[in-house]
């Protein structure tokens, strides 16, 4: 079986993480099928670099898996190390798998895809059961019944008729009592200048995969209503249904859906994923000190700070309190709230003697509410001055822009008044953006990630 990723395979940031999230060495299955899509998209997102594709891949499996273990833990409590029946479903080739089987005792784990060698994968390295999947929902069979079923990424890319009829197939494998636990693309995370249809929900042919075809698996945006609608339609009135906002990875949405009337929801104290925002990243003191700031939020629960990590010591704790309310402004537009006015966090961190910019790991860590350490970002010192250079250059290119608008919109203006924009434009031209944008450069030849001969 061709392997993408071999256990016994260095990488400088997937040790590191394994250390944060508490596992141990040789305890998790760290083998990727060479047909893993996942991966190969990751690498594209990353621009190439495997070994941020690799923590990419595994932090976002672990990520989901502490979601959906959550919800599992709110529904099951003790019986989900016991005697919960589950199956991970469109689970592809394990990225979730891998880490909810430390959970619940792999015999009692079945996974389903319409990737045959995937299932095969995960039968083979992690001692699931397999059942392969179908298209067309009409043509699933399945004998077993379950307490939990666990969905992430299907109902993203499904048309309306085939949401409802995969919805109606999933519920009708529950056993009494059970919970079905699905991923959505909520309205918010719409491409710019798309808008919602009045249904609520919005296909596009397009997706990730090269394999199957996008009128069967494209790319699907939904609303709250339109999911509530769809439960009704497939199992009738009197279900119960609880959307976690950004629930998984900060991005999509997660439904708790069972199909019992008046189920309380109110004890679920659900802590989702940090968003992480570097905004800026220099070196000072002759290079001797990093400096290093930006934002943290979270939608349920709470980011407490921000740990600086170099070669697995500690810089810098940077508490995440300073005043930001351009975050809460920018937030309130996707559902967020004056939680955010103190989301800003910065530190400053000597570097010891001697640390590789190139070859030293760096990493950024959320701690939240509950004490619990969620590594965000891993790579090189000159990675991180590149990200920021990067965030700077896009903010003033923005700011650049807004300026150029409103000065199209001041030409019926004053004199004086259009004067000093035009000076203000030119002031910004000639000095912050384009010093960003040079120095950005500069950090990218340095890193050999130009196409300069």
């Amino acid at each position: 079986m061709p392997l993408a990723f071999r256990p016994d395979e260095t990488s400088l940031l997937v040790p590191p993480l394994l250390s944060d999230l508490g596992i141990a060495p040789g305890t998790l299955d760290l083998a990727i099928d060479a047909r893993d899509e996942m991966l190969g998209f990751l690498g594209d997102v990353f621009d190439g670099d495997r070994d941020r594709a690799l923590f990419g891949y595994f932090r976002s499996g672990a990520s989901i898996a502490d979601s959906l273990g959550q919800a599992l833990r709110w529904r099951f409590g003790d019986r989900l190390g016991e005697t919960v029946k589950l199956l991970d479903f469109a689970s592809g080739y394990g990225r979730v798998t891998r880490f909810l089987v430390r959970e619940v005792p792999p015999e009692r784990v079945w996974v389903a895809d319409v990737y045959a060698d995937g299932v095969r994968f995960q039968e083979e390295r992690f001692g699931v059961h397999g059942i392969v999947s179908t298209i067309r929902p009409e043509d699933f069979v399945c004998t077993e019944r379950f307490d939990a079923i666990l969905v992430t990424s299907l109902f993203t890319h499904l048309p309306d008729e085939r949401f409802v009829a995969w919805l109606r197939v999933l519920l009708g494998l529950l056993a009494p009592g059970g919970m079905l636990a699905f991923s959505a693309h909520s309205p918010q995370v719409l491409p710019p200048g798309t808008a919602m249809p009045e249904s609520g929900i919005f296909f596009a042919e397009t997706s990730e995969s090269d394999s199957l075809a996008k009128s069967d698996y494209g790319s699907t945006w939904v609303t709250e209503a339109f999911v509530r609608s769809a439960l009704d339609r497939a199992a009738g009135p009197g279900s119960s249904l609880h959307r976690l906002e950004r629930g998984l990875c900060n991005f999509q949405d997660l439904y708790l859906a069972l199909p019992e009337p008046g189920v309380d929801f109110s004890a679920l104290d659900f802590h989702s994923e940090p968003h992480l925002v570097i905004e800026q990243a220099r070196l000072a003191d002759g290079g001797r000190r990093l400096e290093v700031q930006g934002w943290a939020a979270m939608r349920s629960g709470a980011a407490r700070e921000v740990e600086v990590m170099l070669d697995g010591e500690r810089l810098a704790a940077a508490p995440v309190a300073d005043p930001r309310p351009d975050v809460a402004a920018y937030l309130a537009a996707y559902g967020g709230d004056d939680r955010y006015l103190h989301s800003g966090w910065h530190a400053s961190c000597p570097l010891p003697a001697g640390a590789s910019r190139t070859a030293a790991v760096l990493r950024l860590r959320v701690v939240d509410g509950r004490g619990k350490v969620q590594p965000l970002w891993a790579g090189s010192i000159e990675a991180l001055l590149l990200a920021g250079s990067r965030m700077e250059a896009e903010k003033f290119r923005n700011e650049l822009w807004q300026a150029q608008t409103l000065l199209a919109e001041e030409r019926t203006r004053s004199t004086p008044e259009l004067v000093a924009l035009r000076n203000r434009l030119q002031a910004m031209e000639a000095s912050r953006f384009w010093k960003l944008r040079n120095a950005w450069f500069r950090v990218k030849r340095g890193l050999g990630l130009t196409r300069e001969a």
